[in-house]
């Protein structure tokens, strides 16, 4: 009986984590492009279109890499040219 308390206990704690994530939209991809946004200082929609067109340009110059590291280098890239 206690095992599967423990087992409802923690499947329920990972549903909430899952599901607030989610809810409030705090995934890492969300972060990085809210920081993207910031650091171009720029309106939404004009910071949208601009991520867009760098990450166009980084995919076509680094293949084969995840949609986070674009981001984290195009943060990096962002930060370093200030």
């Amino acid at each position: 009986m206690g095992v599967f308390m423990l087992i409802v206990v923690l499947v329920s704690i990972l549903l909430y984590y899952f599901w607030k994530k989610n809810r409030w939209g705090f995934g890492k991809k969300y972060v990085l492009r809210q920081e993207a946004r910031r650091l171009l200082n720029m309106d939404h929609a004009e910071a949208d279109e601009t991520i867009d067109r760098l990450m166009k340009s980084l995919r076509e110059r680094h293949p084969n890499r995840s949609e986070e590291w674009y981001m984290e280098k195009l943060i990096y890239d962002l930060e370093r040219d200030r």
